[in-house]
């Protein structure tokens, strides 16, 4: 676990509320047709709560926990959402609790060894985990382009957790038969604030900030503008979902 990037979630609570992506409807009527119950959902690593709050139209309580004081603080609430601060590898909870243990954009973070025996402990019988993440997004061969480039600026501060993810979760040893996981994409209409609101979301953006200064993205910043044209204009953004999940036998 790299402390170091996971602190940076610190960082401006409000705009990665504000910026970061939400995933689709497809994914969560997915999830609802794949549990055996709705009775009660936890979701991992919740940050602001942008999966918790999908959970809650279609499960009775969504357990939602953090380290992060800050994201939590951000999130938006509901009333069968029950936020909390604590490491997945240190859940409160009783046995065979759930019927869904969910983990968005955040299992290349967890200490896996020690994550898994809680998993197949708090689910029931029957009860599913899943986990999913995107990483790099598409736009049009301009702004691609230019992404290369700005990628290339932050590569040094990314974490090596980070490498997981990008590989699509493939290299993920689930300790739980395996379910077929359906192809999902997000798709985002933005403007160029948006877009680069989401890019200063990334660890790596706050870290190369933080370490060489604002001035350092400058030039991707601007190579990213004569991509995309008049900032005004909204644009399609596609991002891939990588999607892992699998079911506890009953």
């Amino acid at each position: 676990m790299d402390m170091r990037a996971i602190a940076t979630f610190d960082l401006q609570s409000d705009q990665y509320a504000r910026y970061r992506p939400r995933y689709p409807d497809s994914l969560f009527r997915w999830l609802n047709t794949a549990v055996t119950g709705h009775e009660r959902a936890w979701d991992c690593a919740t940050g602001t709560g942008l999966a918790a709050l999908q959970l809650a139209r279609r499960f009775g309580r969504v357990d939602a926990c953090d380290i992060n004081h800050s994201q939590l603080a951000a999130a938006e609430r509901a009333d069968n959402i029950m936020y909390f601060e604590c490491a997945v590898e240190h859940p409160p909870f009783g046995d065979a609790v759930f019927d869904l243990v969910t983990v968005a954009q955040s299992l290349h973070w967890f200490d896996l060894p020690r994550f898994w025996p809680h998993v197949e402990r708090v689910l029931k019988p029957g009860g599913v985990f899943a986990a999913w993440g995107y990483d790099w997004f598409h736009v049009n061969p301009q702004v691609d382009d230019a992404m290369r480039f700005f990628r290339a600026v932050i590569e040094p501060f990314w974490s090596s957790c980070s490498q997981l993810l990008w590989d699509g979760y493939r290299d993920v040893d689930l300790p739980l038969p395996p379910l077929e996981t359906p192809q999902c994409q997000i798709m985002m209409d933005w403007n160029f604030e948006q877009l680069l609101g989401y890019l200063h979301t990334w660890s790596a953006t706050k870290l190369c900030v933080q370490s060489l200064g604002n001035h350092v993205l400058n030039d991707a910043r601007q190579r990213l503008a004569r991509g995309w044209g008049d900032p005004t204009i909204v644009r399609r953004v596609s991002m891939p979902l990588h999607i892992i999940a699998g079911r506890k036998p009953a």
